[in-house]
């Protein structure tokens, strides 16, 4: 491996101070913003966003003091670490968003509205462990064998975090689609589009993310900063600044038992709109209800099947 360059070892290039303390303050600014929303609005569900934003705060804050301390490893490692964690919580927040907007209209819900959350943030925190076991690894930049095993569990990670992130936007457009044939859209579509929009800046992020470690160490995008800051610094702020001005919270209910019914009006119940009377261990298994699906599949082709053969008797009968 190339060395860093000897007056930034850490970084691999000299961290711009400028840069870091205007950021800083920005995503300091939207914690705030991202907290007060919340208290706001009693929306507990978007309190990832209000943790992520904090998160690259501290995480910027540890980077302007090891920016005056370049060689310091306790400085770099949790500067590093934040910054790179932080993102994978805005995804989170993406999830519970997408969570309570299924409860809201679970007639056109494509999965258990409160699987949403288990399912994807389960999957999504493997990713983050096997990142974090990766980044534990970097760090080692005196064990290149460390360092490799490190980059490619952060790969993995990236990879596996896409797919997954895919699959989520998959979930929320066929819910739209539902919706959009039920027409039950209404002024709390506005959600699903922000989530499209934090869907596509975090994919790219990801991607970036991606590049940047295929590349390896010595590649452009980790030595020089730029990068960092036009795909990861300012497409996470506009990610939150979005979340900010277009909070779920002004067009969703507070409640999960109120919700919109098939007639596009809506109704207050106990247990919510969603009926699963599946046991609960099954849904956690199988949030998509594919075993039903396939069941309620072979029983429409046997009805198909029965009518072809109910047809043919009858065309016989006739002809006879």
């Amino acid at each position: 491996m190339t060395a860093c360059d000897p007056s930034s070892p850490l970084w691999c290039y000299v961290p711009n101070k400028g840069a870091a303390y205007a950021f800083a303050i920005l995503y300091f600014l939207n914690a705030v913003g991202h907290w007060y929303q919340c208290w706001k609005y009693k929306a507990k569900y978007t309190i990832p966003l209000a943790v992520g934003a904090t998160f690259t705060t501290v995480g910027f804050c540890f980077k302007i003091v090891s920016s005056y301390h370049l060689d310091v490893l306790g400085l770099w490692i949790p500067a590093a670490i934040l910054l790179f964690t932080a993102p994978p919580i805005y995804s989170a927040a993406d999830y519970f968003v997408l969570a309570k907007t299924l409860h809201y209209i679970p007639s056109q819900a494509p999965m258990h509205p409160g699987r949403v959350v288990t399912t994807f943030v389960t999957l999504d925190t493997l990713c983050e462990m096997l990142m974090g076991t990766g980044v534990g690894q970097v760090v080692n930049y005196d064990n290149p064998k460390k360092v490799r095993i490190g980059t490619i569990l952060i790969k993995c990670g990236l990879i596996l975090q896409i797919l997954l992130f895919l699959a989520f936007v998959a979930v929320a457009f066929r819910f739209h689609s539902n919706v959009r044939k039920a027409n039950l859209v209404g002024r709390w579509t506005t959600v699903l589009y922000v989530l499209y929009t934090s869907a596509f800046v975090i994919s790219v992020r990801c991607l970036y993310r991606v590049v940047e470690y295929f590349m390896g160490t010595t590649g452009p995008l980790f030595r020089h900063e730029a990068y960092f800051h036009v795909f990861e610094a300012t497409l996470m702020l506009i990610n939150v600044l979005v979340l900010n001005f277009f909070h779920p919270a002004r067009f969703l209910p507070k409640s999960n038992k109120i919700f919109l019914n098939e007639n596009g009006q809506e109704e207050s119940a106990d247990r919510g709109g969603w009926d699963d009377k599946r046991p609960f261990f099954i849904t956690l298994v199988d949030p998509f209800n594919l075993v039903g699906l396939l069941k309620e599949r072979e029983e429409k082709k046997k009805r198909k099947d029965n009518a072809y053969l109910m047809d043919t008797k009858a065309g016989s009968t006739n002809a006879v």
